[in-house]
């Protein structure tokens, strides 16, 4: 009787790891030093960084690292470029095989999209309803995920106020991020919290308050120390 007992205990014991080792083969396929990398680069205009972890990332690491990569051909002039690699990463994005958080997934797909306007606004019809459509799913499914909200404030700041755009609502969505951020424990999917802080600089000088501005952007700095934009905009701005 006590052999079979153990037997049992054991067998269970196996099932239990093996079924663990499933849920995290198929859940955390994420990395957070890439996607650390990918931000560090990213914030220092970095293309040459950018392009090499491009060559070796995966899944969500290899659709932010495309979407980063646009933005930075984007702002050199090369459009088209910047177009290609917003297609890679939502080709990845909307793959029904990934497997990776629904929200975070969400989240970055419906900024590739808002991304895409922001290139071709002719587009902004047809890419401004995906987007919606999918930072809507991200919401419901997490409603405190900070980069949600980023994305939210980031949508509502570069949208025109006859199209639905409002300054007031983007500062509100970016201090709900900014909030978020200080309890942001979905460890493999960190990113934007320097990001969320520019972008509410932005905001209260959108909003003629210069000093709310700097004080962002000052703190920006504090998380990540060698991020141009906040610089640029610290000098451009400063009396």
């Amino acid at each position: 009787m006590k052999e079979i007992t153990m037997y049992l205990i054991t067998k269970n014991i196996y099932a239990l790891l093996i079924a663990t080792a499933t849920f995290t083969a198929n859940y955390a396929s994420a990395d957070q030093t890439t996607i650390d990398e990918i931000e560090l680069a990213s914030q220092q205009n970095n293309v040459a960084q950018l392009t090499q972890i491009a060559n070796t990332a995966k899944d969500y690491d290899a659709a932010l690292v495309n979407y980063r990569l646009a933005i930075a051909h984007n702002i050199m002039g090369e459009r088209e470029k910047a177009i290609s690699l917003l297609d890679s990463a939502q080709v990845i994005l909307t793959d029904e095989k990934l497997n990776e958080d629904e929200t975070e997934v969400n989240a970055l797909l419906a900024q590739v999209y808002g991304y895409r306007i922001s290139i071709k606004p002719i587009t902004g019809m047809y890419y401004g309803i995906k987007s919606s459509n999918a930072l809507e799913s991200a919401s419901e499914s997490d409603e405190t995920n900070p980069r949600v909200h980023l994305i939210k404030g980031i949508i509502a700041y570069n949208t025109p106020n006859i199209f639905g755009g409002s300054k007031q609502q983007a500062l509100k969505s970016l201090n709900t991020s900014i909030n978020h951020y200080q309890n942001d424990d979905n460890l493999g999917y960190q990113w934007g919290q320097a990001e969320a802080l520019v972008w509410r600089g932005l905001t209260h000088l959108a909003l003629n308050d210069v000093q709310s501005a700097l004080n962002d952007w000052q703190t920006s700095l504090e998380i990540a120390p060698n991020y141009t934009w906040p610089q640029m905009l610290i000098s451009n701005n400063q009396g």
